[in-house]
């Protein structure tokens, strides 16, 4: 097909053998420390085959992004140690963890790693306090700056100590399983889709909780997902895995922008991620506003967003219209005004992708030919995009 371009523009890691010594800190404490991971590995099973060599920061929270099948949880499996490489070298900072030339191979108990399952895995004969006990217990650490009381508190777990898991609501259970891998005090975090299991609500609690990870307890996360909303919000930088891969990687908005959302790869509807500010609250209509450029955009969310806040939106292409002049007395409240970059139409489609600039950043509607051909647009023009509130996402 030939396209005609207008214009470019846990078992939190916790067998009596998997606990091992750490120091960890608390932010304001001490800083936390940036590591990197050195990844230069291959391993394969069946038809599949895993070929990854890249160098992670580990300073806040890294996604490794991906459709089902990308690799994602082999490759955790193979940082953790529970899978051996075919060929290759990994390293945490200054210690080799794994080295095939050499035979060197540190074992999973002894890589002061941290990994929670998607369902948690709690011992089901023990109450939550003996579970986060034994974590507490079975890690070691006397030189750390948070204990049990801290983890408890954070987490607001104490109505839940003296209940078993089996009672336990799917969040709750998350909870409790996160604050248990933070007792083992690792010197790395890996989550691995944590929350597949949970509802929107109860994911939303558990996601607030995991933003403030590197921040409060200084520990650096590897978050493993396919779902771009989790990515957006917690990210600071994102890997994009493909067929085993590392299809791109960096900060989390320009690698998104770039190889995620822009066009629909993997799935994923064709849009952008916007970066605004929290201007002020409307407590009678329950919405918050935020500044992009010259415009304004009306968020509704329950979420308290203190004033400053800097706040990601993904934003759909389906769900932008454009207009050449700002329409008034419309149920769309959302109108920013853009320039009008170029656009994208591919032979015997019936739909074009336009982009637009708004203060520096790239904002995709998608239109008929029909309409693009009528509004007969030319770069640089001035024009207004049109979202709907209800589209949008935080």
């Amino acid at each position: 097909m030939m396209k005609r371009t207008l214009c470019r523009c846990c078992f939190s890691f916790s067998p009596s053998a998997f606990f091992c010594s750490s120091t960890s800190s608390i932010a304001g404490i001490a800083s936390m420390p940036t590591d990197h991971l050195e990844i230069d590995i291959e391993h394969g099973f069946g038809d599949f085959q895993l070929s990854i060599a890249q160098s992670i920061p580990l300073d806040g929270i890294t996604a490794i992004f991906g459709p089902s099948g990308s690799g994602k949880t082999t490759l955790l499996r193979l940082i953790t140690g529970f899978l051996r490489p075919d060929r290759g070298r990994l390293a945490h900072g200054a210690d080799v963890l794994c080295d095939t030339v050499s035979g060197a191979f540190v074992p999973a108990h002894r890589r002061s790693i941290g990994y929670m399952f998607q369902d948690g895995r709690l011992f089901p004969h023990l109450s939550v306090e003996r579970n986060l006990l034994y974590a507490d217990r079975r890690s070691g650490s006397t030189q750390t700056a948070f204990s049990k009381a801290d983890i408890i508190d954070a987490f607001e777990l104490s109505p839940l100590l003296p209940r078993l898991p089996i009672s336990l609501s799917g969040g709750e259970r998350q909870r409790v399983a996160l604050a248990r891998t933070l007792l083992s005090r690792p010197r790395l975090l890996l989550l691995d889709e944590p929350l597949s299991a949970l509802d929107r609500g109860r994911r939303a609690d558990i996601l607030s909780l995991i933003g403030d990870l590197p921040g409060r307890f200084c520990m650096p996360v590897l978050y493993v997902s396919h779902d771009v909303g989790e990515v957006i919000q917690l990210a600071s930088n994102t890997i994009i895995l493909s067929a085993g891969r590392v299809k791109a990687s960096g900060p989390t908005v320009p690698v998104l922008n770039e190889h995620g959302v822009a066009k629909g790869d993997s799935g994923i509807e064709p849009g952008v991620i916007l970066t605004g500010t929290v201007t002020s609250h409307d407590e009678a209509y329950h919405l918050i506003r935020i500044a992009i450029g010259d415009g304004v955009i009306s968020l509704p969310t329950a979420n308290a967003m203190a004033t400053g806040t800097d706040i990601r939106l993904r934003i759909e292409a389906r769900n932008v219209a454009i207009s050449r002049h700002k329409p008034e007395q419309i149920s769309i409240r959302n109108i920013l005004p853009a320039i009008f970059k170029g656009a994208t139409v591919e032979d015997n489609q019936p739909l074009a992708l336009i982009e637009m600039e708004i203060d520096g950043q790239c904002l995709r509607a998608q239109v008929t030919r029909e309409a693009l051909d009528e509004l007969a647009l030319t770069a640089g023009e001035r024009v207004f995009a049109l979202v709907k509130t209800a589209s949008l996402e935080v």
